[in-house]
């Protein structure tokens, strides 16, 4: 398993029922990810619309993070250590 720092933009309208998420949240299949600033999410506006989170991914999910020109890989590092 492997845990990264990713910039992603973000996905939704802000409304009840599209509410504001990390794009890369639906664009690839983690095993977990979650915000890096240690906010309560409202605080966290999508402008600029930029936004930075942690995700635990496989080897090959992460290759493709990686090569998709949407997302910065800030830092990875293999681990064996879950996200908690």
């Amino acid at each position: 398993m492997w845990r990264a720092e990713i910039v992603t933009p973000w996905a939704g309208t802000g409304t009840g029922g599209d509410p504001n998420r990390p794009c890369i949240d639906g664009d690839y299949a983690l095993a977990k990810s979650e915000d890096v600033t240690s906010q309560l999410s409202a605080n966290l506006r999508p402008d600029p619309n930029l936004y930075v989170v942690r995700v635990e991914c496989e080897a090959v999910v992460l290759d493709a993070i990686e090569a998709d020109g949407d997302y910065l890989v800030l830092i990875a590092e293999e681990t064996d250590d879950a996200i908690t």
